[in-house]
């Protein structure tokens, strides 16, 4: 038995010599779109690739501006009548911050009537020195407390900053309210005990006090107090006053930070196992937030590690503590760039490693 089967057809468009209109779906696709759908499909891995490459010719770290800062304090207590607005340039020596003048009170010379017997007046100077005692001891042990809160507050600011989560400034801020601190302490303990060497010597003092006393001429502390001022010790700008005019500070009191004039450096974040770029001289590209790009060199390295900042890394990227570098741009930085702690990234140029 012979089976004849039909002819395969010709075309895909044709069925028994007649021509066939099949949906859009199986018409002849271009080839340019076979093209797309490649180039769509392999942009991903390109892409990574070519991060590649540039992460391994090129390394890459987190850095920030650094512009010098300082921090006035108030010389003594009073009243602020002027203080430098934000913004304003100083020059050194010109004053950041004054306060009102304070005339003090200069005592009466005492009046020509008879005064009481020893006898008489030695009570009432007794309860006068035991009350200043009493109010010198208070102050001495409110000094204390405060001390022991300011320690109790450095400490804990230290344990944040080894954990990262706070900068090195405002542990030296800290630091620096301990030692004031320290000093009241110091200044009201000593007022307790020459208060105490008064009242001891009372009963001995009381005698002479029968004899006629002369008018005394004003003794040079008695004039009237110079306005306190806080002048700048460096060519700055204000960057914040942190006192109005008309607020009462106390001796010590943060009044001002001023920033220092001139070409910042900036702060590189290198780990530890790239350690072969810390070295004064290495060139690299500082590459900003907004597309800018200046060419700087390595000058100087600090001399303790610390972590970069939270905010630059990957919450899935441990946080170990680098090598601090810092680099000076080969040409000056537009002003745009003058900003304390601006991020931004460097790149270095590549060093072969050692095992190479």
């Amino acid at each position: 038995m012979k089976i004849n089967f039909d002819a395969p057809p010709t075309s895909a468009q044709e069925t028994n010599g007649l021509e066939v209109r099949y949906a859009a779906a199986k018409r002849r696709v271009p080839r340019w779109r076979w093209y797309l759908l490649l180039a769509m499909v392999l942009v991903a891995p390109a892409y990574l690739l070519v991060r590649f490459g540039i992460a391994y010719w090129w390394e890459s770290t987190p850095a920030q501006v650094v512009l010098e800062q300082a921090t006035l304090r108030a010389p003594a207590a009073g009243r602020v009548a002027f203080v430098a607005a934000p913004g304003a340039p100083l020059e050194p020596g010109q004053p950041v911050m004054a306060l009102e003048r304070t005339p003090t009170d200069t005592p009466a010379p005492p009046a020509a009537t008879p005064s009481p017997t020893p006898h008489a007046q030695e009570p009432a100077q007794a309860q006068a020195y035991a009350a200043k005692l009493a109010l010198l001891t208070e102050a001495e042990r409110l000094a204390s407390r405060r001390l022991a809160i300011q320690q109790e507050r450095l400490h804990t600011m230290q344990g944040l900053r080894e954990q990262g989560a706070a900068t090195r400034q405002e542990v030296d801020n800290l630091r620096f309210q301990v030692l004031q601190a320290e000093a009241d302490l110091s200044r009201a303990r000593a007022d307790v005990r020459e208060q105490r060497m008064l009242m001891a010597r009372v009963p001995a003092a009381m005698p002479a006090a029968a004899a006629p006393a002369t008018p005394q001429p004003p003794a040079d502390e008695a004039a009237p107090a110079q306005p306190g001022t806080a002048l700048a010790p460096f060519a700055a700008t204000a960057v914040q006053a942190l006192v109005r005019p008309g607020d009462w500070v106390a001796q010590g009191a943060e009044v001002a930070v001023l920033q220092r004039r001139g070409e910042p450096l900036v702060h590189a974040y290198l780990p530890p196992d790239k350690a072969r770029y810390a070295q004064v001289g290495r060139m690299a590209t500082l590459h900003f937030m907004d597309g800018g790009k200046v060419r700087a060199k390595v000058v100087g390295l600090m001399m303790e590690a610390q972590s970069p900042p939270a905010d630059r890394m990957s919450p899935l990227t441990p946080r170990t503590p680098s090598i601090v570098v810092k680099l000076q741009a080969l040409e000056p930085l537009p002003a745009p760039y003058h900003i304390h702690q601006l991020p931004l990234d460097v790149r270095f140029d590549w060093v072969a490693s050692r095992w190479f």
